[in-house]
């Protein structure tokens, strides 16, 4: 039974990595791109509803798709561990 509290070795524990580690990749990400946003409408470019506007060509979106793939494969890694 003891073994079962060791840190890292729970479903809990994994669980909490996880969630963890999303939250600090979400964090970054949205300042980051917050950044490019405010940059780009300073300098006319675009702003963030021409962001919610895109629509990728099929060979992006499919590059989006596998990378999208790669990092949930990443991140639920850690319920395997």
């Amino acid at each position: 039974m003891l073994e079962d509290r060791t840190i890292g070795s729970t479903v809990a524990d994994r669980s909490l990595r996880m969630v963890t580690a999303l939250s600090a990749e979400v964090a970054v990400l949205r300042e980051r791109l917050e950044i490019v946003e405010r940059l780009a409408a300073e300098r006319g470019l675009f702003g963030p509803a021409e962001v919610d506007a895109y629509r990728p060509a099929p060979e992006v979106a499919a590059g989006f798709k596998a990378k999208r793939k790669a990092f949930v494969e990443r991140i639920f890694g850690a319920m395997r561990a």
